[in-house]
């Protein structure tokens, strides 16, 4: 489970909680815990980032990245920045300790990805050579503090030795490599697409702080209880399945709860305690509004909306699409939709403050942030598969 500010919960649209009971006797179910506040004439601001310079150069770097090549060197030795592909196996007063071993691990040298020593040590040394490293753990070691100040000796087997080509950013390169033929015109394009995010993020923290102000506004006075409690259990379990997938990379379930920011089970059940209550405040009051205003979702549009999901996804039958989604998620989804395009078309935009500038600045780099991550979560979890505790 996440952390989301208010707001960004249902907007999101992409939970993992329950969404069971949906409609209009929900609505009717949630009008006893909801005293709407005003949602007609709220006031927001909305600020669009600049696309800078900067910006387009770091889409041409990582483009120019994307690109580069491994190339094996065979007739010299290890240096600085080359990437060796290793076999090694790690031992503390003469036994292997779990983690302390792999084979065919790639490690670029000078990364800094292993304890001190180990890089540096392999440096000199040629293919096919075993190397015999004496090092010690640092006193201060937070992936296993048990090891923290203790010899260790690890031999390691060098398989090759490559370098990365990085290929010259060119008119050819893009016409290669992309459907324009030169780089201001692919530049162009960056600074486009750029801008259409900058939009898109700016229009979506318009609707999400006005949906906070609606909920805000709110009076909340209970809730159902028994679908607090199936939504803590769903979420709860949740985590504890996510824990177990780390289990096998190497994280205790400790671990897995100091990522997430938690301290202990105890602070993990509040925080989802929170997360649950805060997404139900949100639910709620979204429907009870919709309900008063009589904003609907019809079958046809859900049957069109899960249709759409088919062919972008090419998935065979609306059974997938349900088992995935869950059974009630595009009528919110919808639901959402209809009511945020009533609350903005009966909102007022101000000007925003120099405050609202820079907090408006940085959720866009929060966002630019989560999208980088989400990009880079593929190639985060075949690191973590080889990351072991001799890794700083």
């Amino acid at each position: 489970m996440k952390k989301q500010r208010i707001g960004a919960i249902i907007l999101a649209g992409a939970m993992v909680l329950s969404m069971t009971g949906c409609g209009n006797n929900k609505a009717k179910s949630y009008s006893k815990y909801v005293e709407l506040g005003e949602y007609k004439g709220i006031e927001y601001t909305k600020e669009v980032a600049e696309v800078t310079d900067d910006d387009i150069q770091s889409k041409l770097d990582s483009f120019v990245n994307g690109l580069k090549t491994k190339e094996e060197v065979t007739d010299r030795a290890v240096e600085d920045g080359d990437i060796v592909n290793i076999d090694y196996v790690g031992t503390m007063d003469g036994e292997e300790f779990e983690g302390g071993s792999s084979e065919g691990y790639d490690l670029t040298i000078g990364s800094g990805s292993f304890i001190d020593g180990f890089e540096t040590g392999l440096i000199g040394h040629k293919k096919g050579e075993e190397v015999s490293l004496d090092l010690k753990f640092p006193d201060e070691y937070a992936n296993d503090p048990d090891k923290a100040g203790k010899d260790v000796n690890f031999k390691v087997t060098i398989n090759t030795i490559s370098v990365e080509n990085t290929p010259e950013l060119t008119d050819a390169l893009v016409k290669e490599n992309t459907e324009y033929d030169t780089i201001d015109a692919y530049k162009d394009s960056i600074r486009k697409e750029l801008e259409e995010q900058n939009q898109t993020n700016a229009d979506n923290n318009a609707k999400s702080d006005v949906f906070d102000k609606v909920v805000k506004n709110s009076k909340i006075t209970g809730y159902d209880e028994e679908e607090v409690k199936k939504l803590i259990d769903d979420e709860f379990k949740n985590f504890k399945q996510t824990a177990e997938s780390y289990a096998s990379y190497g994280y205790s379930y400790e671990d897995v709860l100091s990522m997430n920011g938690y301290t202990s089970e105890d602070s993990l059940k509040e925080g989802i305690t929170n997360y649950v209550k805060e997404y139900l405040n949100q639910k709620m009051v979204l429907f009870v509004l919709a309900d008063k205003e009589g904003i609907k979702v019809t079958d046809e549009e859900i049957e069109k909306e899960v249709k759409t999901v088919m062919d972008t996804y090419s998935i065979k039958s609306e059974e997938e699409v349900y088992n995935y989604y869950g059974e009630d998620y595009f009528q919110v989804k919808l639901l959402t939709d209809k009511v945020m395009k009533f609350l903005m078309e009966n909102a007022k935009q101000v000007e925003s403050t120099e405050a609202d500038t820079e907090e408006t600045s940085e959720d866009s780099s929060e966002e630019a942030t989560e999208e980088e991550t989400t990009e880079a979560a593929s190639s985060e979890e075949d690191t973590e598969e080889e990351t072991t505790e001799a890794a700083e």
